[in-house]
């Protein structure tokens, strides 16, 4: 039996701090028409002082975004100028090396045939001396 009394006696403590809290209410002023006006213009005056910084800030990112992409297009026309150069000396060294290579085989063919004609001339007198000694 004293269970139930002392549960109630419990929630009684637990529950009047919330009904004081809830008794007491903060106090607001209503807020007279001259403060409004006030505040309503000096918002308006940062309204127009933020937006004002705003469109600079805008056109200055515009700005810099040009000269950035300008720089960056130099920079890769640089770099594209100087593949190109190297592609063409790596042509030109290739070019070089294949007329190297026929002028060697021109050359190794000009002297086979020399020294075949040269042996086969050889080969044709031998038999004609021979005719002579007889």
């Amino acid at each position: 039996m004293s269970r139930p009394i002392l549960a109630l006696l419990l929630l009684g403590c637990l529950s009047s701090p919330s009904l004081s809290l809830a008794q007491e209410s903060p106090t607001t002023s209503v807020p007279e028409p001259e403060d409004v006006s006030t505040d309503i213009g000096t918002l308006q005056a940062q309204l127009a002082q933020v937006e004002a910084e705003r469109q600079r800030l805008a056109e200055q990112l515009e700005t810099g975004t040009d000269a950035e992409l300008l720089e960056r297009l130099q920079e890769q026309n640089r770099e594209l100028l100087d593949a190109r150069a190297q592609t063409d000396m790596q042509a030109e060294a290739l070019l070089e090396a294949q007329r190297q290579e026929w002028f060697i085989i021109g050359g190794a063919t000009v002297l086979a045939s020399l020294f075949i004609g040269f042996l086969l001339a050889s080969m044709g007198r031998r038999g004609k001396r021979n005719e002579w000694l007889n």
